[in-house]
């Protein structure tokens, strides 16, 4: 079957490959690889205007955020030599990435960081894509083509009064290139020891005066991981499909829309445990694996009034169904949001909107895990509203607040203050005292699991807290942007967050003999409080035209209270664990010639202890070395973790039986834009 898979993308491939064969010109105004040599000198002036507008609802660049933001460029990701998002994501200072294996992530900011990490809303050109079953994200579905991206904004720290629920510890937009910016033809492929095969290919063109097409067709096929005694793989590759469609229209001088929809196939393969039946033998661990289709419809209106309005409507739907072991989920999400930034009075420049969300979805339960009911639906209504207050001609103050309504959990508020201070060109600080929650997931609201104690031969029943409330978090934070020459700059961030009512897992103590004799009973509730404090660092220095250095650090730290009288399913102490306290980032972008790139990235990750098996600390090194012999054309070669064989990031064998590691990997890559 893996040969058979291969061979089917080594043809889908070369069938990329050989649509391109027409000769086309390459229009003037698409992302050409020419902006390379644009981006290196970039002054910190020019570095910190970079765009946060998607994140901060009106036009802000990272210099005027009150708050920890960041930008990676479609630059930055294409000297990465990544090859899926949340590789891309290491770049960010504070943002915590660990491979699980080939198909699975686990991906937070500041801690908290599981398969399962519940504090992060990811959203692409604004449609989440944090899935509510879990309260948080299966990376592994979310392949788009990289290439198709202008850049992804992140903000550190809570921003639920704009984005609502969930987006607690950071949130992460990825925008990508409107079609009027990807005119032409891009036609892109490679493959490797672990990246095995990738291609796309992308044609865009004009309609009519004003609106613009494109579209996409992106695979993705990735080899197992390593065993964790390195002996063999643990079989769970996995391939992916995409297909994406844009148009981008402008109405006069007032309007622009956007019309985006979106398939995703993925089969990600893993070692998981099923129940087979209820005779003897009920339990057998395999390759059961998920298997599933997303769809999606987007639309995005904005229009500036002659009144001095500028409207924004965005509206996506979006259809989920997918197998994993042997349940079967179907889900339908509606999402409406609308915000209207009113003309500037004097000096308060005022900004409110609305939005609702509707989910239904229904499961095919099987023994080993169900949701009661099976068939559900959510309503999820939020209005927020803030004020930009210009207090002095270098001091700006925020005050804003959002109000909410959960079918889970009832009412919530999430308020926050801001103030940014720019005493001259030089310096910038910030100070910011934010609330923010966690909204119950449809799996603590309504799951039954039966699952194997890790490290033993027993088994427990998890059942769900109905009475499941939302986790409240009360942040406090500091930073300092200082351009301290006219090449090297300095970006930095404290906080000290205060979490409530955290969710943790014990056992009841009830023992039940029916269908497993001697099975405990877990169940999830509102049981912990954890504070956590830490530093972020980035830098940036230029050393000269064509040499680009930049530097992160991020420390954190955790001191957690919980009832020790208790016999906890999983570590009480998880956050202090599963996170590493020190990490450290060194990127190099070096032009060697004007057409030959060189550049490095190297990582230190402080060691983990998770499932009762430790981490160590490791230091990982990619190269990418490319080549341009037209501004069109690019070839390109890397190599990942090249410092060892293979090494684990991270482990999670509560949902995942088999611990796994991540290899060295060597790829070739060519891309042509046409």
């Amino acid at each position: 079957m893996r040969d058979t898979g291969d061979c089917r993308y080594s043809i889908l491939i070369l069938c990329l490959l050989g649509t391109a064969c027409r000769p086309a010109v390459a229009d003037e105004g698409s992302d050409a690889i020419s902006s390379t040599a644009e981006l290196l000198p970039l002054s910190w002036e020019e570095l910190t205007e970079l765009d946060v507008s998607g994140l901060a609802r009106r036009q802000q660049s990272v210099k005027d955020s009150p708050a920890a933001a960041f930008v990676i460029t479609g630059e930055d990701i294409r000297r990465s030599g990544a090859n899926s998002l949340p590789d891309v994501l290491r770049m960010v200072p504070g943002m915590n990435v660990a491979k699980i294996n080939a198909s699975n992530w686990a991906v937070s900011a500041r801690g908290f960081n599981d398969l399962y990490a519940n504090k992060l809303q990811v959203m692409i050109d604004g449609r989440s894509v944090y899935d509510p079953l879990i309260s948080g994200v299966y990376w592994g579905q979310q392949n788009p083509a990289l290439q198709d991206i202008e850049r992804i904004e992140v903000l550190r720290g809570p921003s639920g009064t704009l984005w609502g629920a969930n987006a607690v510890n950071g949130t992460v937009n990825i925008v990508t290139r409107s079609a009027r910016d990807t005119q032409g033809g891009l036609l892109y492929g490679g493959g490797g020891t672990e990246e095995r095969g990738f291609g796309g290919v992308r044609y865009g063109g004009q309609l009519t005066d004003g609106v613009h097409w494109r579209g996409t067709l992106n695979a993705v096929n990735r080899d197992a991981s390593a065993r964790l005694n390195g002996a063999g793989d643990t079989a769970d590759y996995m391939n992916a499909q995409n297909a994406n469609f844009r148009l981008d229209g402008q109405t006069g001088e007032r309007d622009q829309w956007m019309l985006e929809a979106n398939v995703a196939r993925y089969r990600l393969q893993g070692d998981y445990i099923g129940v087979t039946s209820v005779d003897p033998p009920t339990w057998r661990s395999d390759d059961f694996g998920r298997d599933g289709v997303t769809g999606s419809l987007q639309g995005d209106w904005r229009h500036r009034a002659e009144s001095g309005h500028d409207w924004r409507l965005n509206m996506a739907f979006t259809q989920t169904e997918w197998t994993l072991a042997m349940n079967r989920m179907s889900r339908s999400q509606y999402v409406l949001d609308w915000q209207d930034s009113l003309p500037s009075d004097g000096a308060h420049h005022w900004l409110w909107g609305l939005n609702y969300q509707m989910i239904n979805d229904r499961f095919d339960n099987t023994l080993t895990l169900s949701f009661l009911p099976g068939e559900f639906t959510q309503h999820n209504v939020g209005l927020f509203l803030q004020d930009q207050i210009d207090l002095g001609e270098d001091v700006k103050l925020t005050l804003a607040n959002r109000v909410e309504h959960f079918t889970y959990t009832g009412w919530e508020t999430e308020p926050n203050a801001r103030l940014i201070w720019t005493p001259d060109r030089r310096h910038s600080l910030w100070a910011a005292i934010s609330r923010a929650v966690v909204l119950p997931n449809r799996a603590q609201h309504s799951i039954r699991l039966y699952k194997t104690i890790p490290g033993t031969d027993r088994f427990f029943e998890a059942i769900a807290n109905p009475h499941m409330l939302t986790e409240n978090l009360m942040a406090y934070e500091l930073g300092w942007r200082w351009q301290a020459t006219d090449t090297f700059d300095i970006d930095t961030a404290l906080f000290y967050n205060i979490y409530d009512r955290m969710q943790g897992t014990r056992f009841t103590g009830q023992v039940f003999n029916d269908p497993i004799p001697g099975t405990l009973e877990a169940t999830v509730g509102n049981e912990r409080q954890v504070k956590s404090y830490g530093l972020e660092v980035s830098a940036n220095y230029r050393v000269n035209h064509d040499w680009r250095l930049q530097a992160s650090y991020s420390a954190n730290q955790f001191d957690i209270e919980y009832d020790r009288s208790q016999s906890w399913l999983r570590d009480p102490l998880t956050e202090q664990h599963f996170n590493p306290s020190h990490q450290l980032s060194l990127r190099s972008l070096f032009n060697l010639t004007s057409e030959i790139e060189l550049d490095a990235w190297a990582r230190y990750v402080d060691r983990l202890y998770v499932d009762q098996r430790e981490i160590p600390d490791y230091i990982t090194l990619d190269l990418r070395l490319g080549w341009h012999p037209h501004r069109n054309l690019e070839f390109s070669v890397s190599g990942q973790n090249l410092l060892d064989a293979y090494h684990p990031e991270f482990s999670d064998i509560l949902y995942i039986q088999s611990v796994s590691q991540l290899q060295r990997g060597y790829f070739a890559q060519v891309s042509w834009r046409f």
